[in-house]
């Protein structure tokens, strides 16, 4: 509620005036899908581009390859974000799970002691020994490329890294707004339930029992 007020602090409200909805890329014409298409594809460097392709997925729910997006543009929000939106102060913009560090996307997804530990987990469930890279889009990179992993597994790799995101970012969530902490146990379980139900639902060969997966 603070941060919503936040927001509000500097609207006014017009009686004689109606409410509407202004796409801001065009304000003459307003929104077309060619324009957000074309907003989508040829922003940012080449590598965003390509990373483009990789996040809109059929397995992949919408939301979560819309989160992903947002993600590898730095476009979450993280407190280091708010800070800079002017929606809270500096000094809370420590990362939620209290570790003493800012919040970042880098830090909270691979950097932070409490969060990021999640993919130890992930690669002991998977029984893989890796080292991680620093930056967000190598990682999304390593994982969904394994090398010496056969190409089909691939598929299987992207949608629980996706799956693994995912989780995270609900999980900080619930730290900042629920104040409710998950176990690790708890957290992979839900890394993998996510994960075995978007293949289940969109993926004709996918012939495992959740048990096996």
């Amino acid at each position: 509620m603070r941060e919503c007020s936040v927001l509000f602090h500097n609207t006014v409200l017009q009686d004689n005036s109606n409410d509407t909805w202004r796409w801001l890329l065009d304000t003459t014409n307003g929104y077309t899908v060619r324009g957000a298409y074309s907003f989508i594809t040829t922003s940012g460097d080449p590598l965003d581009r390509s990373l483009v392709d990789d996040v809109w997925h059929k397995h992949i729910p919408s939301k979560v390859s819309l989160f992903a997006w947002r993600l590898f543009r730095n476009r979450l929000p993280t407190k280091d974000n708010l800070v800079h939106r002017r929606v809270i102060q500096p000094d809370n913009a420590a990362c939620a799970s209290e570790c003493g560090h800012p919040e970042t996307a880098k830090h909270m997804f691979l950097d932070c002691n409490i969060f990021s530990y999640l993919w130890s987990h992930v690669w002991h469930w998977l029984d893989i020994s890796s080292v991680s890279p620093g930056n967000l889009r190598h990682h999304f990179q390593q994982f969904t490329n394994m090398a010496g992993l056969p190409r089909a597994t691939h598929l299987f790799l992207r949608i629980i890294w996706f799956a693994t995101i995912w989780v995270l970012w609900k999980e900080r969530n619930n730290h900042v707004f629920q104040n409710t902490v998950c176990s690790y146990s708890v957290l992979i379980e839900k890394v993998k339930l996510n994960s075995f139900v978007w293949l289940k639902a969109k993926e004709a060969t996918f012939h495992y029992s959740y048990h096996d997966w």
